[in-house]
């Protein structure tokens, strides 16, 4: 994904540079220009003269996969069942990066400044009345929280013969988590409030406003355990190897810029949704162990995984939504932001269900020009 990424900027900046030259980048130019400043209110929102923001940016950020995965069986003719809960998340990561745009449409990238696996890609287009945004996330996990129900159960007694157990292993071949982010939205006050002016700095709120809202939300995520040294989680998911979900939602909030003075502004929006497709795909493995151990051997060998077929699941309408919150300091050309995101994703395939909750920080300095 890190190369597509890269591959999709590439084009952008070729596609820019040759379609017509500076007689066609004049004619984008002043398109952007016109949507930015399209239907304002002046006395709520200005322009300024300066069309171009540099960001230098850092990200706190967290993503935690947590999954789900039940079963029964007969041992010694007596039933036993096991739950188990794989908690995939990382520490708290901090990246850091660059952000360059032209009044509301820009890219950025950012890259881990920690001992973790993690790049961020964001590009964004965003008018007066609406915005659209897609962020790719790529990180591996290299730690993993298991906690274990099991036990025979008593109809009498349930609780009696019943065992729970929480351990955190290292990983040595890390468990690699891929991500995409889209999201869009559309303004029913774009006249008296702006998103921009939280998120990229293209106009400035100068007075307080609010507005209705509309959006969108598409999540796709890959998450690959089918690897030697990670076969227990494939033993223990029910022999599932590997995942792809995406999830399409729809929703309507409301967002609310305060201006308390001259320079300060502080916003927060919320957007209960509605997903209308949810699909999660998963590959599975059988375990194969050896028939006999090495003599010389240390310890028991991991089991091979030999595929076993793929098979995929869809659910609809399930409540979701996402929150956002931002301050910013203006002064002059300089500008110096906060801001951040919370969502969450839910999926589910037979016994096995999978969440995903997602959030970040960012911290700007920026200057316009």
């Amino acid at each position: 994904m890190k190369r597509l990424a890269l591959l999709f900027l590439l084009e952008c900046f070729c596609l820019l540079a040759t379609a017509g030259g500076p007689r066609f980048l004049k004619k984008v130019g002043n398109w952007i220009d016109k949507t930015t400043a399209s239907g304002i209110d002046s006395t709520y929102i200005i322009v300024p003269r300066e069309p171009w923001q540099l960001m230098l940016r850092s990200n706190l950020n967290q993503s935690t996969t947590y999954m789900d995965a039940s079963m029964e069986d007969q041992v010694a003719g007596e039933k036993f069942f096991l739950e188990c809960q794989p908690e995939l998340s990382m520490p708290v990561g901090l990246t850091a990066g660059i952000w360059f745009g032209y009044r509301g449409y820009g890219l950025g990238y950012q890259k881990s400044l920690t001992a973790y696996d993690d790049v961020n890609f964001s590009i964004s287009a965003c008018g007066s009345k609406y915005g659209l945004s897609m962020r790719l996330r790529m990180h591996d996990v290299s730690r993993v929280s298991i906690h274990a129900t099991y036990g025979f159960p008593d109809d009498e007694n349930p609780d009696l013969h019943r065992i729970d157990e929480t351990e955190d292993i290292d990983l040595e071949d890390p468990i690699s988590v891929r991500s995409m982010y889209l999201e869009g939205y559309y303004l029913f006050n774009g006249k008296h409030y702006s998103n921009t002016a939280v998120f990229d700095q293209s106009v400035q709120q100068i007075k307080s406003a609010g507005s209705l809202m509309v959006g969108f939300t598409f999540f796709r995520s890959t998450v690959e355990l089918s690897r030697q040294k990670t076969a227990f989680l494939v033993d223990l998911m029910n022999n599932m190897g590997r995942t792809k979900q995406w999830q399409y939602a729809m929703g309507v909030g409301y967002a609310y810029n305060w201006v308390p003075q001259r320079h300060w502004l502080l916003s927060i929006q919320a957007m209960p949704m509605l997903t209308f497709l949810s699909s999660i795909k998963t590959w599975n493995y059988k375990l194969h162990y050896p028939d006999a151990m090495p003599e010389d051997a240390d310890e028991i060998p991991a089991p091979t995984l030999v595929s076993d077929g793929m098979s995929s699941a869809s659910s609809s309408l399930v409540p979701s939504g996402l929150a956002r919150a931002g301050v910013v300091y203006n002064f002059r050309r300089l500008f110096v932001t906060a801001n951040g995101q919370f969502s969450t994703y839910g999926f589910k395939h037979g016994n096995n269900s999978l969440r995903v909750a997602d959030w970040y920080v960012n911290t700007s300095i920026g200057y316009r020009f």
